[in-house]
């Protein structure tokens, strides 16, 4: 008997074996990467060659890259891609992003949703072919950045399970949640599209919509807390009509011009944001952008110093997540206010200030040039008071001051007092915004009297974008060098003969 069980005991062993391969492998679901991801929500910025190995050092888990569009209407064309970037990336696996075209996004938005089966295998098939070709680096995800209403879930989820089955073994499927409905039964409507994605990706901090991290949490499925350091520009016209978008490089030169007037938006009650208006005093163009007097630029930042406390308070106790997704525009670091490389110093623990750079130096008998630059990735806030460089010309007395690239300038006297330009001896430059490695072009200033021997004295104040305060007292230049007295000529002697 003992040995007539003992078979049975191992026949029935033998079996399960040989039947576990095939469940566990249909059992296993792709599973998204733990830690913190990038990505960039430019497609040009895949091109950028330092991306790699900025990714690397970061230690990001994951880059997102743009991949293209989807449509509405399956076939052929259903999806459009964008160029991949011109090298692979090789140090850090790579999850590609699809966008909606404004037809699919209206779809989903609505209670109509797309023709998800055939939508869904066409999309697999394009991108599943862009995998393979290996051009973006090794492809672990897919990522559906769309809009969804309730109404729309349950067929956006099968949208998600068709696309995931014409993917490659082991390639997850994530979505971006940009809002959780408020009512419990619109909460029920969407449950079967978290659970058809394998990950989630939900914006906790930015100017835009935000998702709250405990509600998110909630859903018990893997999720991404993206925070957004995107600012936005608005342009609208007198009366208010939209006319377009101001992309975020050109905060720094708008800001800075004289033909805009600088207002910072109190009417902002977000202690997330931090926002500025200009107002055209008269027409300015600059890069394909025409503003006429009246005309309006709002521009929405992201509060650097709150996004510090988020990035670390957020995802306290969040059983479900799996980290941070750091989200970026612009196609390179120049066109960032808040860059790749200011977001490694707040992960590596480094300095989050500005580092100027100052230095005054004579320009002709009667006139110093005044020199700044900020040596840093980091910004200073927009403010027209808080960023300035001073420099102190007694016993003489600025005549005529050129600005250079600053924004402005006051005079003062050596107490510290506002007074006319003929009893000044000081002269303060403001600077409403300073940019990352922004290099200010130098002032001027033309004295009446003679300049000091050792020209000429200065200090610097700005308030970091991140919250410290930059400050410097005076900074005295070295003492002139004395010149060699020339050697006395003896006269010659006279021999004697």
């Amino acid at each position: 008997m003992r040995v007539r069980r003992a078979a049975a005991v191992f026949l029935a062993v033998a079996s399960a074996c040989r039947r576990a391969p095939a469940s566990a492998a249909a059992a296993v679901a792709p599973k998204p990467p733990k830690g913190d991801v990038l990505w960039l929500s430019d497609p040009a910025a895949a091109a950028d060659a330092a991306l790699d190995a900025q990714a690397e050092k970061i230690g990001a888990a994951a880059v997102f890259l743009a991949a293209g569009t989807l449509g509405a209407q399956p076939g052929p064309g259903a999806f459009e891609a964008v160029a991949p970037p011109p090298k692979p990336l090789t140090h850090v696996p790579v999850v590609l992003v699809v966008a909606p075209s404004a037809a699919l996004a209206a779809a989903l938005a609505s209670g109509e949703g797309p023709s998800a089966a055939p939508l869904g295998a066409a999309g697999a098939a394009a991108l599943a072919a862009a995998i393979r070709d290996g051009a973006f680096g090794r492809v672990i995800g897919v990522h559906l950045d769309f809009p969804f209403g309730p109404k729309a879930a349950a067929r956006y989820a099968e949208l998600v399970g068709a696309l995931r089955k014409g993917l490659p073994a082991g390639v997850f499927v994530s979505v971006s949640l940009k809002a959780l409905p408020a009512s419990e039964d619109d909460r029920k409507k969407e449950t079967p599209l978290y659970a058809a994605a394998d990950a989630l990706v939900a914006v906790v901090f930015g100017v835009g919509p935000r998702v709250d991290p405990i509600a998110t949490d909630a859903l018990r499925r893997p999720w991404w807390a993206a925070y957004d350091t995107r600012a936005v520009g608005v342009f609208t016209g007198p009366g208010g009509e939209p006319r377009g978008d101001v992309p975020e490089r050109l905060a720094e030169p708008l800001s800075g011009n004289a033909r805009f007037q600088f207002e910072n938006d109190l009417s902002v009650n977000d202690g997330s944001v931090w926002a500025f208006t200009l107002t055209a005093r008269a027409p300015v163009r600059l890069e394909g952008l025409a503003f006429e007097s009246g005309d309006r630029v709002n521009f929405r930042l992201p509060a650097v110093s709150e996004m510090l406390f988020q990035l670390g308070s957020n995802l306290a106790g969040k059983r479900f997540a799996l980290g941070r997704a750091l989200v970026f525009g612009g196609a390179t670091e120049a066109d960032r206010l808040f860059d790749l490389e200011a977001m490694e110093d707040v992960l590596l623990g480094r300095a989050l200030a500005p580092r100027l750079e100052t230095s005054v130096r004579p320009a002709g008998r009667n006139a110093v040039a005044v020199d700044l630059a900020n040596r840093s990735a980091h910004a200073s806030v927009a403010s027209r008071v808080d960023n300035w460089v001073e420099v102190d010309v007694a016993p003489a007395h600025p005549a005529d001051v050129q600005v250079g690239g600053f924004d402005r300038y006051e005079v003062f006297d050596r107490a510290g007092k506002a007074v006319t330009p003929g009893r000044a001896t000081v002269v303060r430059f403001y600077e409403t915004l300073i940019a990352p490695f922004e290099i200010v072009t130098p002032a001027r200033v033309v004295v009446r009297g003679n300049l000091p021997a050792a020209c000429c004295r200065y200090r610097v104040h700005a308030m970091a974008a991140a919250g410290p305060e930059v400050t410097e007292d005076w900074v005295e230049p070295p003492a002139p060098t004395p010149k060699p007295r020339p050697e006395a000529k003896r006269p010659p002697t006279r021999k004697r003969g």
